[in-house]
């Protein structure tokens, strides 16, 4: 039995593909996720993160979660707005692109922007911990934050049709 299989009979499984705009892109086993009591651990988890493909969209993203990666085995490339301040306005005036090969720790706050791409096409596993919900999360199109509902599901999602990252 291959360690994926195991890991889905043993644990909840996702598969992350933009809304099936394209292949699944990431298997995300949730590891630890207490529910209750929720006034102590307050969203507080730990998965396992396989990655398989670039990130589903080509526009960058952020989270609602500060969280910690560890990477495990692989590599990816990491892009990030290039700011010559740190105000958020001024967001997208280039890219930088950054390499991570494991062994690695991390950690990211909410509001970090970024996109994730493979630089092989070989698979990149993740260890990530998430604390608690600090905002919303959504994506950045034209400068512009879009709520994640609304680009992968609402009045945004024909933008999102548009930045998808596979043919």
């Amino acid at each position: 039995m291959s360690p994926s299989h195991l890991l889905t009979r043993l644990f909840r499984l996702e598969e992350i593909n933009g809304a099936e705009r394209c292949p699944t892109y990431l298997y995300r086993w949730t590891l630890w996720q207490p529910r209750r009591p929720r006034w102590v651990w307050r969203g507080f988890g730990i998965y396992l993160h396989k990655f398989v493909g670039d990130d589903w969209s080509r526009d960058l993203h952020d989270h609602p979660k500060r969280f910690i990666s560890i990477g495990l085995k692989g590599q990816y490339v990491e892009t990030t707005p290039a700011r010559p301040s740190a105000d958020v306005a001024s967001v997208f005036t280039g890219f930088e692109h950054r390499v991570y090969s494991a062994p690695w720790i991390r950690t990211f706050p909410a509001d970090h922007i970024h996109r994730l791409s493979l630089l092989d096409k070989r698979p990149c596993w993740t260890l990530v911990i998430v604390l608690r919900s600090v905002r919303e999360w959504g994506f950045w199109h034209d400068g512009l934050w879009i709520h994640w509902r609304e680009y992968v599901k609402g009045s945004a999602s024909a933008i999102a049709d548009k930045m998808k990252a596979c043919p």
